[in-house]
């Protein structure tokens, strides 16, 4: 007989985000203050651990010369609380910056921090980009762990596996190590050249020849919208992919560009799910462009069972005047069944 100990803390995660105004006249002031510090607290906020535990952040001005410090407090925090943070300040393009990150088991009632947190002159000398619109966005991303659970049984427990996927889109998520930027209109996307690399022939064309996208580590993505780019990298990483019904056309077109061949499939079997005789031409254009083979089929069949209604729909007229080929196609498929048609009758 074997018998398993196994003790098990569930982790609960908040990320906090403060935003102070009019910062750049309460920096000033401070500057011809006769104080010996001046504070500044934020709203309180809560997380959804065991204890439904109050945070909230802790600014100081004076306390350590020329230095913004920043701490976290836990409201009437008596007890001992096992915890991760990370502080960090949100610049103008909403990403972070001065991230400091600490692990702790303490009580947190009078706050932990850091005195030296980010120099007030690296703020105001670079103010359109650490205090835009006069506004200093400051942040805190928590993670707190409850006390262990423990339990012994005489059989082995069969814990979940981690997948692959599952780290992927973590490291997509957290952006540590990206080493490419995808600009898509005003948007940017962190990413990593390997990971592209591997799962697209076109990225890695880009990222193992002599490029400009692979010199400059900056791809320009101007034929697709920033949530289709969002869907295309996180299937990238997780070969998963959410609401896939709604953007399946998009997707299409995004899927057959950088050859991702799977999700170039799911997007075809989305597509012929909805197939109807009033989109049906549509769809044909659609498969035709990106040598979607399968939709295409299953289209053209759907088509020609329903010819004289499709005849009809204003999508044929286009067809007409200026798919000449695609309409060729159509003719040959249906002088086909109706040859083999003809020869099942003369049997």
């Amino acid at each position: 007989m074997e018998i398993l100990g196994y003790s098990h803390s569930k982790e609960h995660k908040v990320t906090y985000k403060w935003k102070i105004d009019q910062i750049i006249p309460f920096i000033k002031y401070t500057e011809s203050s006769d104080e010996q510090k001046v504070t500044l607290d934020s709203p309180n906020f809560t997380t959804n651990d065991e204890t439904k535990s109050s945070w909230h952040l802790h600014l100081r001005l004076l306390e350590e010369k020329g230095w913004v410090s920043l701490f976290l407090v836990q409201n009437d925090g008596k007890d001992k609380v096992r915890i991760k943070y990370s502080l960090f300040l949100l610049d103008n393009k909403n990403e972070r910056k001065f991230i400091k990150t600490s692990y702790h088991h303490r009580d947190f009632n009078l706050g932990r921090g850091y005195l030296q947190f980010v120099e007030i002159e690296q703020l105001l000398d670079n103010k359109d980009d650490f205090l835009p619109n006069n506004a200093l966005t400051v942040c805190v991303e928590l993670t707190i762990y409850d006390n262990y659970e423990s339990l012994t049984t005489e059989y082995p427990l069969q814990t979940p596996q981690r997948r692959i996927t599952d780290d992927l889109k973590e490291l997509y998520d957290s952006k540590s190590n990206s080493d490419v930027i995808l600009v898509v209109g005003n948007e940017k996307f962190n990413a990593h050249k390997i990971i592209l690399s591997a799962r697209s022939p076109v990225f890695s064309a880009m990222f193992t020849h002599k490029m400009k996208e692979n010199r400059d580590n900056e791809v320009a993505i101007p034929d697709i919208e920033p949530e289709i780019v969002n869907k295309l990298l996180e299937f990238i990483y997780t070969d998963e992919i959410n609401d896939l019904d709604m953007d399946a056309a998009s997707l299409l077109d995004a899927a057959d560009k950088y050859q991702l061949l799977k999700l170039k499939s799911l997007c075809e079997e989305s597509l012929s799910k909805s197939a109807s005789i009033d989109n049906a031409i549509e769809l044909m254009i659609l498969a035709d462009l990106h040598n979607a083979n399968q939709l295409f089929e299953r289209v053209l069949e759907l088509v020609i069972k329903n010819i004289e209604d499709v005849i009809n729909t204003p999508e044929y007229k286009i067809l007409e005047e200026s798919k000449p080929l695609l309409l060729t196609k159509l003719i040959k498929k249906q002088a086909t069944l109706i040859k083999n048609n003809a020869s099942k009758d003369k049997k």
